[in-house]
Formats: structure tokens, C-alpha cells, sequence
């Protein structure tokens, strides 16, 4: 069934609102190798800023080629910063996996939402070796 996601309150539904989004019906877990982990003494949860549902920890935060927060833009000229993480439980991902404009050489993305209120939280980058959540900085708070 493909079905295009309703993203309100979103500065880049615009760009998103182009793409038909499969729902694939399945959730992949993400690799959970913790050997690039960066230093995170906390486990401090990161939450949804729009409903404050739990989405990830500092502890699952990982550097990507040398680092864990990234700044990008995508084809419609909006900015983000997006930070790495291994896993984001309070996540799910739509879409079928593409390498279109992809940020991460050798990787395809998927959206990542709030699996509770469908919020567009960035994305999952895949490869075959590995897998991380690339998540937008401004749409995390602090638990």
C-alpha cells in the first residue's frame, strides 16, 4: 500500500510532501555494534520535542566519518544538523531504502519518525555494513 505521510507543522514537509512513501510494514533493528561509540557517561534519554516521547539516548550516540554531528542541506536547500546514533528505539522508518542524494557515501536512507506521533525526525542510513540514525538536532530535547 503506498500512502504519502502527512507531516504538519514541519518546515521541509514541502520536500517531503514530493516522495510517495511506501510503508514497508517492517521495522529493521539498526546494527547494534558499539565499537565507534563516543564517549557518553549518561544514559540521558533524548525525546521527541513534539510529543516528549523517548526516541534515543546519549549512550547510543556514535561517530560517522569522525564525528557525530553533521551539517547538511538537502535538494531543496533546507539546513540540518543531524547527530548519529547506533539506535533510536522511539523511532520508526518509512519508505523503501534509497541512495538518492544520500549524505553518507556507500549508504541508503529511509525517514525516521516519531513511533508515536509521526513527527519527521530524520532519517536511517544503511549500508552493508552498517547502519546508524541520523537525527535532526532541533527536533531532540533533553530527558
Amino acid at each position: 500500500m503506498t500512502t504519502i505521510v502527512s507531516l504538519s507543522n514541519c518546515p521541509e514537509r514541502t520536500f517531503l510532501f514530493l516522495r510517495e512513501i511506501e510503508d514497508t510494514g517492517t521495522v529493521d533493528a539498526p546494527d547494534t555494534d558499539t565499537a565507534d561509540e563516543i564517549g557518553a557517561d549518561t544514559e540521558e534519554s533524548l525525546l521527541c520535542r513534539q510529543c516528549r516521547a523517548v526516541v534515543t539516548s546519549n549512550q547510543h550516540a556514535v561517530a560517522i566519518n569522525g564525528n557525530h554531528l553533521h551539517t547538511f542541506f538537502n535538494p531543496a536547500g533546507i539546513i540540518y544538523e543531524v547527530r548519529c546514533f547506533r539506535q533510536a528505539k522511539g523511532c520508526a522508518h518509512h519508505g523503501h531504502p534509497t541512495d538518492e542524494f544520500s549524505w553518507f557515501k556507500g549508504y541508503t536512507w529511509r525517514y525516521a519518525l516519531c513511533s508515536t506521533c509521526l513527527i519527521h525526525l530524520g532519517w536511517l542510513f544503511n549500508s552493508e555494513e552498517n547502519s546508524f540514525f541520523g537525527l535532526i538536532k532541533s527536533k531532540l530535547v533533553d530527558g
